[in-house]
């Protein structure tokens, strides 16, 4: 009798175990790994993006987010792009999007983004710099206008009101250089900031829909861009009016200096730039931005250029796309976005955004305004021709191209053997 007692205690340790063992292997087979490469540093969004992966792993015990911070060298996103898969989540800058979408290397969105209603609850300018040839490819996680910060106080001194045409703030620059005032100060030194004072133009002028479909083609396909040759017209009067000579010798950072120490009434910059002029500004410093765009055409493209930060998608290699997109989505409910705010920046998710200040109101209703030929124009052309555009804007500034010569120019370095 005991030994046959025995043999039912042996039998049912045994099946014990066993139930065990399949238990723990099949907890290790359900813990997923998502890796999220990110070309933020660690100690500034690369870290935000760190705290949401411990906060989404409190909520999903069988997923593990893993961060890659300062991975933007294109060798490595295209290793990332064509290998193993390892990569559920990589953040790509708008020239890679487009190219990585016309190779086939990244997942088409469009149905992830509809079913999400994503379209409705984010800002136009977030899906837009993840579109391409009309399916979405990614998003982008933070949203930035580009606009016109100014000294109220300098304006209320010479009696000047915002401006609301081209011929306005011409008439506006005219009056602050009688007065000694600089009317426009932009870094020059710093090419990016006369692209960035070029796209508010072209946005409405241009937009992207046609540069995008140009992408990778000849010079020939170029040459018909709608409202090019308006746009550099613009910003010839811009230049030769409101800009001085002298802003060739400095950069951005020296800028924002005449702008908070009241030698410059006027500051055409990123949204970003609030971070900047806050740190500088002495305590009795006003400023805002303009209400309303400058209105340079009748009938605007569109009314604001922006941009969007890093533009997260999906490898079509990646072994874990649900995973992907349930971080995706977490990411984009108010909840994820909570981080993001408490730094101070403004989300893409529309309804996690408080209006407590009247700049970043402002700022606010502006995203509110853009739509797909938002996106800076600059981040629509490959690198080659951006670096082109940076250089003939610079030499316009300096007097050295005719604006009527400034695509021409464009295409001729872009395309030159």
């Amino acid at each position: 009798m005991k030994k046959h007692i025995s043999f039912w205690l042996v039998l049912i340790l045994f099946i014990s175990m066993g139930l065990y063992g399949c238990s723990s292997a099949d907890n290790k087979k359900q813990m997923t790994t998502i890796k999220l490469a990110t070309f933020y540093s660690s100690n500034e969004q690369g870290e935000i993006y760190k705290t949401l992966a411990r906060e989404y792993e409190k909520n999903n015990k069988n997923v593990k987010v893993e961060v890659i911070t300062d991975f933007g060298d294109d060798e490595k996103i295209k290793e990332a792009l064509t290998k193993e898969g390892d990569f559920s989540l990589i953040g790509v800058t708008r020239q890679q999007l487009i190219e990585y979408a016309k190779s086939g290397l990244i997942r088409d969105i469009t149905s992830f983004v509809d079913e999400k209603g994503l379209n409705d609850k984010l800002y136009k300018i977030s899906t837009a710099y993840g579109k391409y040839n009309g399916k979405i490819y990614g998003i982008g996680d933070l949203p930035m206008t580009i606009e016109w910060f100014y000294n109220p106080d300098i304006f209320n001194k010479y009696g000047i009101k915002e401006p609301k045409t081209l011929d306005e703030l011409i008439s506006a620059c005219s009056i602050l250089k009688k007065n000694n005032v600089i009317p426009i100060s932009i870094g020059a030194m710093d090419g990016w900031t006369l692209s960035t004072l070029f796209g508010m133009i072209t946005a409405q002028t241009t937009g992207v829909k046609d540069l995008t479909s140009y992408y990778g083609s000849d010079a020939a396909s170029f040459k018909k861009l709608p409202g090019i040759d308006e746009a550099f017209k613009i910003y010839g009067k811009i230049v030769a009016s409101c800009i001085p000579k002298e802003s060739a010798d400095i950069n951005y950072a020296a800028s924002i200096d005449d702008f908070v120490k009241g030698k410059a009434a006027i500051l055409p910059a990123g949204s970003w730039a609030t971070l900047a002029i806050e740190e500088k500004k002495p305590a009795n410093f006003n400023y805002k931005v303009f209400q309303t765009e400058v209105d340079f055409v009748n009938n605007p493209v569109s009314r604001y250029s922006a941009t969007a930060g890093q533009i997260l998608v999906i490898p079509n290699n990646a072994k874990h796309s649900k995973e992907a997109q349930d971080f995706i989505e977490f990411l984009l409910s108010e909840q994820g976005q909570k981080a993001f705010i408490e730094k101070g920046y403004i989300s893409p998710l529309i309804s996690a955004n408080n209006r407590d200040k009247e700049l970043k109101n402002q700022i606010m209703t502006h995203l509110e305004m853009t739509n797909d030929d938002s996106v800076m124009i600059i981040d629509n052309m490959d690198r080659k021709m951006g670096d082109s555009l940076t250089r003939v804007l610079q030499d316009i500034q300096e007097g050295r191209v005719n604006p009527s010569e400034g695509w021409s120019r464009v295409l001729k370095l872009t395309f030159q053997q």
